[in-house]
């Protein structure tokens, strides 16, 4: 289903999978302060945050990539699914066994479970036959 809305939404998962993964990449001191995270001289806190950088901007090209290229818009759907919603059902498990984070991290679980489930009902409405109102 290449409709606009289908690739706006790619276009909003892929600039913030982007954006998340350069900055965690190259301003993890800044980025991580915004959630009232101190990094600084954590060589293996940093190390560990920096991780799943690469992965999430694979991600982010692959939506990217679908916007223009629509028979890869099933499977950048499922990407974004996947992605967003790990992280924003990740982050409830987190607050039962760790407590309140700062609401910046708040913020974040809700962006992510939204937009996650947005890209649910883009994957399911894909998946609907052409024929089906």
């Amino acid at each position: 289903m290449n409709t606009l809305l289908t690739r706006l939404l790619l276009a909003l998962g892929a600039v913030a999978a982007l954006g998340l993964s350069l900055a965690i990449l190259f301003l993890p001191g800044p980025f991580y302060a915004s959630y009232g995270i101190d990094p600084t001289g954590q060589t293996s806190l940093l190390n560990e945050l920096k991780a799943p950088a690469l992965v999430i901007m694979a991600g982010g090209l692959i939506q990217a990539h679908a916007i223009v290229q629509p028979r890869g818009q099933a499977f950048a759907l499922g990407i974004g699914l996947v992605f967003y919603l790990g992280f924003g059902l990740a982050r409830p498990a987190a607050l039962a066994s760790d407590g309140l984070p700062s609401t910046a991290l708040l913020g974040a679980m809700g962006f992510e479970i939204a937009i996650g489930l947005l890209f649910g009902l883009a994957l399911w409405r894909d998946r609907l036959p052409a024929n089906s109102g």
